[in-house]
């Protein structure tokens, strides 16, 4: 990482996903369905999310991305639906 100003922090991303999806709530009063619309949404912007067949394909860095948002943003939702694997 070269300079740290130089990235967006989870929360700014969380911030812009919230107003293109419409969403006002703070994060802790959000639905599960806000949540993963928001997260979805930025999932959806990543350089590995193409299209097949109509239907949207999530690459490997639109899921890490998708899992770090919820585990930092959202660590009840990750929680509850146990996003975390141990091998």
């Amino acid at each position: 990482m070269e300079n740290k100003a130089e990235y967006t922090h989870p929360d700014e991303l969380v911030k812009q996903a919230k107003v293109a999806c419409h969403i006002i709530k703070p994060n802790d009063q959000m639905t599960d369905d806000e949540i993963r619309t928001v997260i979805r949404a930025l999932a959806e912007c990543t350089h590995d999310t193409t299209w097949v067949d109509g239907q949207l394909v999530f690459g490997k860095n639109a899921i890490d991305l998708m899992l770090f948002i919820a585990l930092t943003e959202f660590p009840w939702f990750y929680e509850k639906y146990e996003l975390s694997q141990f091998h």
